[in-house]
């Protein structure tokens, strides 16, 4: 009977680990999730030419005070304008 009580004990430990390290790597492999507005700016065609030497001196301006919590919608406008001279 006590090897029952083993086997048992050992197959729930097994599973016990096998669930926590799952949930670790899913939690690791998600990425935050994007906001609607990222979506929307990311879903823009491409910028006129002129868009990112407008652009830059406004950028240099405020990207010091944008708050971390929109910066991802800064960043996503950023990348937007400035295409492929970034």
């Amino acid at each position: 009977m006590n090897s029952v009580y083993r086997i048992i004990a050992t197959a729930g430990a097994a599973a016990a680990v096998t669930l926590v390290a799952a949930g670790v790597a899913a939690a690791e492999d998600t990425e935050p999730p994007s906001s609607p507005l990222v979506e929307y700016i990311e879903s823009w065609p491409p910028a006129p030419e002129w868009c990112n030497a407008r652009w830059d001196p406004i950028e240099n301006a405020i990207e010091d005070s944008i708050p971390p919590r929109y910066e991802p919608e800064f960043d996503a406008f950023d990348d937007w304008c400035e295409g492929d001279a970034d």
